[in-house]
């Protein structure tokens, strides 16, 4: 009896391994794809790093070919693209939509697939001296929400990403990132749900370095009836 139900818990974590793989690699991007700036003076630089010198920039909406993408050391992902014009280069992932072409598309052919509306709210209780100018910029599936509001199908039980840059506007900028992957069940996507985010934002310089800011940013989705 121990052996057989050890023999059927290996094989059931097995399959949950298998699983656990197959759902990474599902939604991995495939190389090269489309990628669009969703800043101005986006920077293309020599190498992927920060210290990298400048070849050009990119204008926001501006679509590049993204070759490949590498992590550093520290965390940070940087894409190697081709400009329109033949250049290439490293441009960080912050400032780089990359669609989620399979999670979109596993989104639309899941069963009870329902197109919902996403509206985002951000809101700050206490900048607490870090700033009072701030720019937002949000993503759901690797696609920029314009003004707040967008539409799309959410498919139960399939993955779905959510990006948040919110920063701070001086001669420094102040800046934080947050991506939130979420998996909606079919009672959420029937009835609507909310994804929440808590974003710190800390001064780098001045009289309130130190400082920071706690943004929350709800991601509010509500079935279209």
């Amino acid at each position: 009896m121990l052996s057989k139900r050890i023999l059927r818990n290996t094989i059931c974590s097995l399959l949950l391994l298998v699983m656990m793989i197959t759902s990474a690699f599902s939604f991995a991007i495939e190389y090269p794809c489309e990628g669009v700036a969703n800043s101005n003076d986006v920077r293309v630089r020599k190498k992927a790093s920060s210290s990298g010198s400048q070849l050009t920039t990119l204008k926001k909406g501006e679509a590049v070919t993204v070759l490949e993408a590498s992590e550093t050391k520290s965390g940070d992902v940087w894409y190697f693209i081709e400009t329109a014009k033949g250049k290439k280069g490293y441009v960080l992932s912050d400032y780089l939509s990359v669609p989620e072409k399979d999670r979109i598309m596993a989104a639309e052919n899941a069963q009870g697939a329902t197109k919902m509306k996403l509206t985002v709210r951000a809101s700050c209780g206490d900048y607490n001296g870090v700033g009072k100018n701030w720019t937002h910029y949000h993503e759901w599936n690797g696609i920029q929400v314009q003004n707040g509001n967008m539409e799309a199908f959410v498919g139960p039980n399939v993955e779905l990403s959510l990006y948040s840059r919110i920063r701070e506007q001086d001669k420094k900028p102040d800046t934080s990132m947050e991506k939130t992957v979420y998996l909606p069940t079919e009672e959420e996507i029937a009835n609507g749900f909310t994804v929440t985010q808590k974003i710190k934002v800390t001064e780098n310089s001045g009289r309130y370095a130190g400082n920071s800011a706690i943004w929350t940013v709800r991601f509010i989705f509500e079935p279209i009836k």
